[in-house]
């Protein structure tokens, strides 16, 4: 199929309408997008050690594809790879520095290697970029939590579990806080 894009490229001959955006975009990003969604494939289906290497290799050609350092990270956080997913997530920030998410998950692998203020930091972060984020309410409060349950830990937790975060409503639940979901 490759051979063939490049033949119908150095024709001229009209393409199928999926293969339009080569001309547009350059075959590069092309090739690197199909690195990553053969990656994210291989995520879904628990292969990470595979999907590590695809992304790596979508970012050999496309060094600023900011979902693939993303993906990366997340597979790496799930292989233990705490350094590089850490990597990774500060990479997506530079590229592109307003991703809640990725201050989310860079705070969780923090935490994970013991920079308890680093990871408060992120997780203030992505709650300043995204006031809607449930997750960074709930790992803000269980940061917290180290010190021991005060009423600012617990106001994350509960605004987590009012944006629907499972976790914070089963954590509430575990530690003894009836809780409800509030629909106005």
């Amino acid at each position: 199929m490759f051979f063939n894009l490049l033949f119908y490229m150095r024709k001229r001959v009209p393409l199928h309408p999926v293969f339009g955006a080569v001309r547009k975009l350059g075959m590069r990003h092309v090739l690197a997008e199909w690195y990553y969604r053969k990656g994210l494939k291989k995520s879904y289906g628990g292969d990470y050690v595979s999907a590590i290497s695809l992304y790596s290799a979508a970012l050999d050609i496309d060094p600023a594809h900011a979902h693939a350092y993303f993906s990366r990270g997340l597979a790496k956080t799930r292989q233990g790879d705490h350094c590089g997913a850490l990597d990774d997530y500060s990479r997506v920030i530079e590229l592109i520095p307003d991703v809640s998410m990725a201050y989310n998950n860079r705070g969780l692998v923090r935490d994970r290697t013991g920079d308890t203020s680093g990871a408060l930091s992120d997780f203030n972060k992505a709650i300043e970029l995204d006031p809607a984020n449930p997750s960074a309410y709930f790992n803000r409060g269980l940061i917290k939590t180290l010190s021991g349950i005060d009423a600012l830990a617990l106001a994350n937790i509960i605004q987590a579990a009012r944006l629907g975060n499972r976790d914070a409503v089963a954590w509430l639940r575990d530690h003894g806080y009836s809780w409800q979901y509030d629909c106005n």
